[in-house]
């Protein structure tokens, strides 16, 4: 299992875990945390934009909201492990 640590605002993931089938994204949402789950099979694939002071992870959904991003400003240390294998694992679909 892959884990990421991202920051802690509301609008990005708090952490970020791969498990080889499900890409698992938390958030904090005021006290509390939110927690969205998507197959593999759902995501086209993922690409890191590096802006200098901070990365983006960009993403392509098959479905759903097709595009989108999360900023790290900070944390993200392994984050290109993670695009490497989500990635690795889209091709097999």
């Amino acid at each position: 299992m892959i884990e990421v640590e991202g920051m802690m605002s509301e609008e990005n993931p708090v952490l970020i875990t791969f498990d080889g089938k499900f890409l698992e994204l938390f958030f904090r949402s005021g006290m509390k945390f939110k927690h969205e789950k998507y197959p593999i099979k759902w995501i086209k694939k993922l690409e890191i934009k590096d802006e200098g002071k901070s990365r983006t992870l960009n993403y392509t959904m098959n479905f759903l909201a097709p595009v989108g991003f999360f900023p790290f400003e900070s944390g993200g240390e392994n984050l290109q492990e993670l695009v490497d294998a989500v990635n690795r694992a889209t091709g097999a679909f």
